[in-house]
């Protein structure tokens, strides 16, 4: 999906209806689950250890949707933590070092000249409108819904702005909040 789908109102994309890609350096696989002029979202399946691709001008945030493993960036050795984000810049020779069980991952990539990017992951229960820095929200656990549904999202689903501003209808809900800057 790209920025073009979410001219009016918010679009609902549904991570797991999204075919998978191979990695830019085909070391692995990505749904890709929007594009918009300066950055991109995606979730990424991760089944075994190797190297990430190499992403010049880009700046990318990480974050484990479950599980732990180890991540080495530029060869130092970085935690990695169900829900906590770890950004590093797209140059940086980062590779998959221990990896106990096969997982997936949310990866925000922001182009340097193009703006800057944060994600938050949090917690709520209640409606919840975002201000419009926040573009996109991706459903990590829990129940969701547009205002006024009454079909539920499943997870992951990233629900992604359109003109006005987020509200999402949230039940006991970890969500991913994407945070953008983009000039």
């Amino acid at each position: 999906m790209d920025a073009a789908d979410a001219a009016g109102g918010p679009v609902v994309v549904d991570a797991t209806t999204l075919p998978p890609r191979p990695w830019h350096n085909g070391a692995g696989t990505t749904r890709q689950v929007w594009t918009a002029p300066g950055w991109r979202l995606s979730i990424a399946d991760l089944t075994t250890p190797g190297p990430f691709s190499d992403l010049p001008g880009v700046d990318r945030v990480h974050v484990p949707l479950g599980g732990a493993y180890t991540l080495a960036v530029d060869g130092r050795p970085v935690a990695a933590r169900a829900l906590e984000p770890i950004a590093f810049p797209g140059e940086a020779a980062v590779s998959l070092d221990d990896l106990p069980a096969p997982t997936r991952a949310l990866n925000l990539m922001v182009w340097r000249d193009h703006g800057r990017g944060e994600v938050r992951v949090t917690r709520h229960d209640g409606a919840v409108t975002w201000p419009s820095a926040v573009r996109a929200v991706v459903l990590v656990a829990g129940g969701a819904s547009l205002p006024g549904a009454t079909d539920p999202l499943p997870a992951p689903t990233a629900v992604v702005a359109g003109e006005a501003p987020l509200t999402l209808d949230l039940h006991d809900a970890t969500v991913a909040e994407i945070h953008l800057r983009i000039h």
